[in-house]
């Protein structure tokens, strides 16, 4: 009986060294999925599928719709630079129209 008990605890261990390796530690970026993000024009970037993200040891799951504004701050995070740098601004442009009020 304590050997079996002995093996069970072994495999769980093992178990949980796998799985705590496969996904990023903390402070680490997990890749950002470009093809769930579109680019406006202006510099923002809408959500256009479902996404989790793993940012400076963040998860963040933005609704489908959601409209990142560019210098606008969510959890601490400038989230449209960091789509700018991870996924470039040479994106295609949304083709959609928008204007913006001048002060």
């Amino acid at each position: 009986m304590k050997v079996l008990r002995d093996h069970l605890g072994l495999i769980a261990a093992a178990a949980s060294a796998f799985l705590l390796s496969a996904s990023p530690g903390f402070g680490q970026d997990a890749p950002v999925p470009c093809s769930a993000f579109a680019r406006h024009a202006y510099g923002d970037w809408k959500v256009l599928a479902p996404v989790v993200l793993s940012l400076d040891g963040r998860l963040l799951a933005p609704t489908v719709g959601t409209t990142f504004f560019a210098g606008s701050m969510v959890n601490g995070l400038k989230m449209s630079e960091v789509l700018d740098r991870r996924c470039g601004t040479g994106r295609p442009a949304l083709s959609t129209v928008r204007y913006r009020a001048k002060y």
